[in-house]
């Protein structure tokens, strides 16, 4: 499985949302089932690891949500990374997204 990469900004103090969908096809109509599998992510800046937390979407079978709570976001750098990857209950491992993550600064408190 190729690794999707996509640079993101994310809001310093603010709760993180990232809705993944699974499809087969290029027209997004066979959606692919990750309901057995499990999922890991987090953001990296520097030596400052924010795990996520990921659940399945249901009634779909095939979407995702990443989410860090806002008390999790704050004092962050300008930049960092993320990733999120996937463990099939076949036990393979895959990287499914990764990119760069740019904080824009919390001004109001």
């Amino acid at each position: 499985m190729a690794t999707a990469i996509l640079d993101i900004n994310i809001n310093e103090g603010d709760t993180f949302v990232m809705s993944l969908e699974f499809w087969s096809d290029a027209d997004n109509t066979i959606p692919i089932d990750v309901t057995t599998d499990t999922f890991y992510g987090s953001f990296l800046f520097g030596t400052k690891t924010i795990p996520m937390t990921i659940t399945k979407l249901t009634p779909a079978t095939n979407v995702i949500e990443a989410v860090v709570a806002y008390s999790q976001m704050g004092d962050l750098p300008k930049q960092g990374k993320y990733d999120i990857d996937q463990l099939t209950a076949q036990g393979e491992r895959y990287r499914v997204i990764q990119g760069v993550v740019r904080t824009n600064a919390e001004v109001t408190v």
